[in-house]
Formats: C-alpha cells, structure tokens, sequence
C-alpha cells in the first residue's frame, strides 16, 4: 500500500515539473464552405397583341451560363420552368419564344436545397399593328391648344380585338421617337372602317404655356397592350424599355398664335 503511495505521488510530482512544449507549425486552411447547385424555378406569361393571357405557355426556352457550362430549360403548358443543378452566382438568363418579344432576367442565385423561385415574368406577342394614316388639324382654344387626332390602321384579323396598344404623343421634335416632353396620350375611342381597317380618334389639349413653338409634332405609335418588364433585343444587343415602338407614324403639325 504504501509503494502505490509512493508511486502515485512520485508521478505527480514528474507531471508537475513537466513543461508544455513549444506549438507545433499551423495547417493550411481548409477550402472555403460553397453552397451546394439548385434549381431556379418560376413561371412566364404570354400575352397576345390584345393584351390577353394566352392559355398555353409551354415552349419558352430559357438559357445561361456558367463558364463553360450552358443550363437550358423549356416551360410546360402551364408556363413553369426549372433549371436545374445551377452553381451559386449571378445569371443572365435569356427567355425567347417565336413569335414572342425576347427577354432577359437577371437573378442571384445562392443555390442549396431550396429553389430559386423567380416568380412570373410576362412575354408579348411581337407587335404587327400597321398604321396606314394620320391626320390632325389643331387649333387655338384661348390658352389651349386643341389638336384631334384620326389614326387608321389595319385590324390584324377584322374586325378583330387583338389590336396591339395605341399611343399618340405631342412632341417638340421630328426626329422619331425623341422629343416627348408634351406627353402621351392613349386612344379615346377604337372604331371599325369597313372590317380590314380601324379607326382611332383622339382629342389632346395642352395649355399653350407648355407649347413655345409654332410647329410640333405628332407621334402615333403601336406598342404592346400590356407594359411589361424590358425587352431585349439579341439581334443588336440593346435593352429596351417598354414601351417600345412598333410600327409607327409622325408627322408636323402647325399652329398660329394668336
């Protein structure tokens, strides 16, 4: 028993006399924590010249990259899309349709188990409206400037509701589609001609204060019937804000002060 003594505080006493060493080098750090690739999801909306959902939505293609890598995805019949197995980033993601104004979204995506839902994005039928003719007689109206407006264009199934948005601006410039500092003005009655052609009329009034030129000039323009996010343009490059311009008609007009 007392050798177990001994021994016991023999020991300790050695642990206590002992000295920590000195630390040995540090390791290299390990790689960095990268969430994991997910899905993107969400769903796009197609709308005819009238401005109404169409039903069926399948065949947008949507398309980005990530380096070398190329993720592609088609909608369904119901417009929902998924790509999937993205890596963490920032995307571009290009939607195009035949038929269909093209779009880019852009989306940061942080990947991981939960989708990136994107939520709905809306595409127009590309615009087809012709304007065959414009014609306004303005007039003095004591500090108003009166200026009715005739617009004839071709109905694209006569007669028909799918009419692209008409918008009619007083500008201060004849260079199209510059110079609208007087404003825009959508159309106040849409009439049938004669079942091929439509008629669009329309009073503007400006307090001549805001008018300090003789000659200005009036726009009349097809536009998509619903505003919608920008539209881009692959064919060039360029983004453009709705709304854009379809097909479109300008021409001077002349007052005389009084």
């Amino acid at each position: 028993m007392k050798n177990i003594v001994f021994l016991s505080f023999f020991l300790c006493l050695i642990m206590a006399c002992a000295k920590e060493g000195p630390p040995g080098p540090k390791g290299p750090d390990g790689p960095p924590y990268t969430w994991p690739p997910g899905n993107i999801t969400g769903y796009v909306e197609l709308r005819n010249q009238g401005g109404f959902v169409i039903e069926r939505a399948d065949s947008v293609l949507l398309q980005t990259y990530n380096g070398d890598s190329i993720f592609r995805a088609y909608t369904d019949t119901n417009g929902y899309f998924n790509l999937k197995a993205v890596p963490p980033g920032n995307y571009d993601i290009s939607l195009t349709k035949p038929g269909f104004d093209s779009l880019h979204m852009y989306v940061q995506h942080a990947g991981g188990v939960i989708d990136k839902f994107t939520g709905t994005i809306t595409m127009n039928e590309h615009v087809t409206t012709t304007l065959v003719s414009l014609t306004a007689v303005p007039y003095r109206d004591r500090f108003w400037l009166r200026v009715p407006v005739e617009l004839v264009f071709n109905w694209l199934a006569p007669p028909s509701t799918l009419l692209s948005g008409i918008i009619i601006s007083l500008d201060t410039s004849s260079v199209p589609g510059s110079g609208r500092s007087l404003g825009w003005y959508g159309p106040r009655t849409v009439t049938d001609i004669d079942g091929i052609r439509g008629k669009v009329t329309q009073l503007i009034s400006i307090d001549t204060f805001y008018v300090k030129q003789s000659k200005v000039y009036l726009t009349a323009a097809a536009v998509p019937a619903v505003p919608s996010t920008q539209w881009f343009n692959y064919a060039t490059g360029s983004q453009v804000p709705y709304p854009y311009l379809g097909d479109s008609i300008k021409t001077q007009i002349t007052y005389t002060e009084d």
